[in-house]
């Protein structure tokens, strides 16, 4: 199992670690834009999961007028001090809920895996580098798809093979289901969409967690190359 996570991780962060670092072009170049939404009240997920949530989401619109997603980050996502190698989100534990997605209609992963529309928790974790692997990659960070009616407990910390069955049933593919984060372009003028050189659609935006706030860019459109 650690083995062919690793690969498909790699094969997936390589492309990444490249992509995400090129220069970002604003929203009102590529057609795209953020826009604020209300609270979540979809009765599909779990009450403990809507309370964990910020009070206002975030509505991704794409060229044609039409949602390509909807994000609720939590309240305080949880926070440690932590020094991880080649990671930009360290301090965030592995498994940690960091918020709730919703896809309008049917999308693909980063690994351009076919997602069904709907509504899934995210879930924060890091791919695994071993003495083979050791600092190939910078890019390290990712969220976790999971489905709502199988992640009901936002104050969980999931360990990892427990994260990595929960997200292999949202993808139903015997790989879990993952969308990079990376450190935004710049923490001016958020929440925005940025697209890089590979024509990633990539959501940049603050968190907020137990040691201050953060800000990220989540690819929300695009797959790797590799």
């Amino acid at each position: 199992m650690g083995r062919f996570f690793v690969f498909i991780l790699l094969f997936t962060l390589l492309a990444f670690a490249k992509n995400n670092h090129s220069a970002g072009k604003s929203a009102d170049n590529n057609g795209y834009k953020v826009e604020s939404i209300g609270e979540l009240k979809e009765a599909t997920v779990a009450e403990a999961v809507r309370g964990a949530l910020e009070p206002k989401g975030l509505r991704v619109i794409n060229d044609e007028g039409k949602a390509v997603c909807e994000v609720w980050f939590g309240k305080e996502i949880p926070a440690i001090k932590n020094d991880v190698p080649g990671a930009s989100f360290g301090q965030i534990p592995e498994g940690a809920f960091v918020g709730v997605i919703n896809f309008p209609s049917n999308t693909s992963d980063f690994r351009g895996q076919g997602i069904k529309a709907g509504f899934y928790t995210l879930r924060f974790a890091l791919s695994i580098q071993d003495g083979n692997h050791l600092g190939v990659s910078p890019a390290r960070d990712f969220f976790l798809l999971c489905l709502v009616a199988e992640d009901k407990d936002p104050s969980t910390q999931l360990k990892t093979e427990d994260l990595l069955k929960l997200s292999r049933s949202a993808s139903g593919t015997g790989h879990p289901t993952v969308w990079f984060v990376g450190q935004a372009t710049s923490d001016k003028d958020l929440p925005k969409v940025v697209k890089n050189e590979q024509e990633h659609v990539i959501l940049e935006t603050k968190i907020s967690t137990k040691s201050g706030p953060l800000a990220i860019g989540m690819v929300v459109i695009g797959k790797t190359e590799g």
